[in-house]
């Protein structure tokens, strides 16, 4: 439990960090490059982006899982890691081939930027990740992405200054990407080493991370193609407006997303011997730590998106006031379904439950996408995004219910939403008495902040003792 715990310590300060850096260059990068360029950078890097999963399969979750189940055995260990990566090789030269082919057989106006985006791909074959995370050896790849993340930070500043540079801030994202990926491999050593496998050792694992790809594909319908169907269907400034408005509440999204990364190993080894209780302690209490987070979020951003997004994006951005806005009304359902994913039925490996899920969210996105985006443009993205998030949510939930607690849930559930209701009724109403929206923008966000934290302060006290947390830390440091 201590490891559980200064892993999520680690990768939760690492989201803080990594956070910090996008939360720097997404204004500076938006008036530099404008509406119009950061939709080519979204578009053209939705494409390459179906890719990269195609190339990477479900190996991200099934390599965790695998791995966390015999990472006390070497020998299996070597075996299991060798037989994915050389799975994981080849499908990716493949894909790359693949894309190749595509981009230069429909040349378009995007085609130099769709060029430079395939070194997204190179990088798939380096990536090692779910190696480290399936040993919860989370200090390793934190501490070596803090780098390359100020690498990046850095480069965007000196390298990108008008509109023209959409094809220098395209390289800069996708080779400090693979640079992330290189520098993990001389630890690797430390902890496996390569193995000769037979074919057969290789090929069985093809099948199980095609099954946990199904949903990563289904999924992507209403995180990824929501894109290249606005830039299809729309055009190309309304992909900008939504990227930024996705950006922002992926902040929220990055952070339960870390919860659930650190979770998993933990969880599949818990069911894996057995230990029910525990299990069911930390389900619980992510559920209640997920629910803590989002409702204050989801009723501040419909109070300030207007004030944030003139502030944060610029004039250029006005409409993506409204899709952050309507957008923000998926975090009652996303992070919930991440939870359920990784914490009940990955681990569990009920991932037919799992997949029927993602793939009935993802139809129901695809159509309504259809209707709507030709109607109301990034706005009707928004809509069928909220949508499929609740059908996928609800599924899940149909699916899982019984293994749920409600009762130890639903009173702190209950009054999380009373006391954001609470903070929203009275930040609006001091809103409407600031006319300077800078001024209203900060004193809403800080008396938000106070009012949500004093109406919570026990749950905080039971749930986040600091000295605790600092001394799990340390120890671990």
């Amino acid at each position: 439990m201590s490891k559980l715990k200064s892993n999520l310590i680690y990768n939760v300060i690492y989201q803080i960090l990594i956070l910090i850096i996008p939360f720097l260059t997404t204004p500076y990068i938006s008036r530099m490059l404008g509406a119009e360029g950061v939709g080519v950078y979204s578009y053209t890097y939705s494409i390459v982006n179906y890719f990269m999963m195609f190339a990477l399969l479900g190996m991200n979750n099934y390599g965790n899982r695998e791995v966390s189940k015999i990472k006390d055995n070497k020998e299996k260990l070597a075996k299991t890691f060798s037989g994915i990566y050389y799975l994981q090789l080849f499908i990716t030269f493949l894909v790359t081939c693949i894309y190749l082919i595509y981009i230069f057989k429909f040349k378009n106006e995007y085609f130099l930027a769709q060029l430079i985006q395939s070194i997204y791909l190179i990088s798939v074959a380096f990536d090692i990740n779910w190696f480290f995370c399936g040993l919860q050896e989370f200090k390793v790849t934190i501490t070596r992405s803090i780098f390359i993340k100020l690498i990046t930070f850095i480069s965007i500043f000196i390298f990108v200054k008008n509109e023209n540079d959409v094809y220098k801030y395209i390289f800069i994202l996708a080779f400090t990407t693979l640079l992330n990926q290189i520098i993990l491999w001389p630890f690797l050593r430390k902890y496996t080493k390569f193995v000769k496998v037979k074919f057969n050792d290789i090929i069985k694992h093809l099948k199980p991370t095609m099954i946990l790809f199904i949903p990563i594909l289904a999924t992507s319908v209403y995180r990824i193609m929501d894109k290249i169907m606005l830039g299809n269907m729309s055009d190309i400034t309304q992909v900008g407006y939504y990227e930024n408005a996705e950006k922002m509440l992926n902040i929220i999204l990055s952070v339960v997303g870390a919860l659930g990364t650190v979770t998993l190993p933990e969880m599949t080894y818990l069911y894996s011997k057995k230990k029910f209780y525990e299990f069911n302690s930390i389900l619980v209490k992510s559920i209640n730590l997920v629910f803590f987070i989002v409702f204050p979020v989801i009723f501040g951003f419909i109070v300030t998106a207007d004030s944030l997004v003139y502030f944060y994006l610029g004039e250029g951005f006005w409409e993506a006031a409204s899709l952050l806005k309507v957008l923000s009304i998926s975090l009652l359902f996303s992070p919930i379904s991440n939870i359920v994913r990784m914490q009940l039925l990955i681990p569990k490996n009920k991932d037919k439950e799992y997949i029927l899920a993602v793939v009935l969210g993802a139809i129901i996105n695809f159509s309504l996408n259809l209707i709507l985006i030709n109607k109301f443009n990034a706005i009707g993205a928004s809509i069928s995004t909220i949508v499929a998030e609740f059908v996928v949510a609800l599924v899940q939930y149909l699916f899982i219910g019984k293994e749920i607690s409600i009762t130890k849930i639903a009173k702190n559930v209950f009054k999380f939403f009373v006391s954001s209701l609470v903070m929203f009724i009275l930040i609006l109403f001091v809103g409407k008495y600031l006319n300077n929206m800078l001024i209203r923008l900060i004193a809403q966000v800080i008396l938000g902040a106070l009012i949500y934290f004093i109406l919570n302060i026990n749950f905080i006290k039971n749930n986040f003792p600091i000295s605790k947390i600092l001394s799990k830390f340390k120890v671990n440091k």
